[in-house]
């Protein structure tokens, strides 16, 4: 599987990332290693400790997440995660992974462990489509072959979101 992220990302970007369960704390580690940093955070503390970790080292992995929140409120005090803004870089990953999974990168699971998520924080968004549903009963082993129906919500939700960015919309 590609990495979702490009190293190329704003920390708040990443930060919703993982919040929906679009990553993993490996993947923010990953990405801290290819970031280059704006000098507005070059010198955080914990912005430092993301670009030092080890990400084959457990301990390291296990406080990614937490130094990536604590890069975010410090350089980005006014985000809020639950705010407009956030669910519109939600939004952003979400159909970034509805691509790679088009592309046959991505297993259902690694789509479906995103909705609940992104329900709970962004109350149930347009743009989620039926996902919801088609999500029904999948768990890590299930692949591709044997969901065809996530594949006709992905195409369905690609083809929406496109249609409302032509239309103005979101």
């Amino acid at each position: 599987m590609r990495p979702l992220l490009e190293g190329n990302e704003d920390p708040r970007t990443v930060l919703v990332a993982r919040e929906i369960e679009a990553i993993s704390d490996a993947d923010i580690l990953g990405w801290a290693g290819l970031h280059i940093a704006s000098p507005s955070y070059t010198d955080d503390l914990s912005y430092l400790q993301l670009i030092r970790s080890n990400p084959r080292n457990a301990v390291a992995l296990g406080k990614a997440f937490g130094h990536l929140k604590s890069l975010v409120a410090r350089q980005f005090p006014d985000f809020n995660d639950k705010s407009a803004e956030a669910s519109e870089r939600a939004r952003e990953i979400f159909l970034r992974r509805l691509r790679s999974y088009l592309q046959d990168d991505v297993e259902p699971f690694h789509v479906c462990r995103m909705v609940s998520h992104i329900e709970q924080m962004y109350e149930f968004p347009h743009w989620l489509g039926d996902l919801y549903n088609a999500c029904d009963w999948m768990d890590e082993r299930t692949t591709q072959a044997q969901a065809p129906h996530i594949r006709d919500s992905v195409e369905q939700i690609l083809a929406d979101c496109a249609e409302n960015t032509v239309d103005g919309g979101n």
